[in-house]
């Protein structure tokens, strides 16, 4: 990843430089990470990629894919990768069907991570 250097102003009218968008001050890292749907069960692998240091915190960002709306959920994690539950939306409701259905084959899920 490319270094970036992004600037504000300051209280006194001059740029400032700020630390990257990817590392905090608190010296955690942020990154996301997107993983493919296999097997009929609606399961995604996701490896970070370098490994953090220890287990960081992870959860899925909602997108679309075409009409239909992708989520899902983290529901093991390492520190070198994380196994998504994913799901997408229906495009036709029957009566007392659920709004969700498994995630199939081929879906992209994106997961953000931070830690150390």
């Amino acid at each position: 990843m490319p270094a970036r250097t992004p600037l504000v102003v300051g209280s006194d009218g001059l740029p400032q430089q700020l630390q990257a968008a990817d590392t905090l001050a608190t010296g955690l890292r942020y990154q996301t990470f997107t993983g493919t749907v296999s097997g009929g069960q609606g399961v995604a692998q996701v490896t970070f990629s370098p490994a953090f240091k220890a287990t960081p915190l992870a959860f899925v960002i909602e997108s679309w894919a075409g009409a239909q709306m992708v989520c899902g959920a983290v529901t093991a994690t390492t520190a070198a990768g994380c196994t998504v539950q994913g799901m997408v939306s229906q495009g036709t409701l029957i009566l007392n069907a659920a709004p969700f259905t498994t995630a199939p084959n081929g879906t992209v899920v994106t997961v953000v991570a931070i830690g150390a």
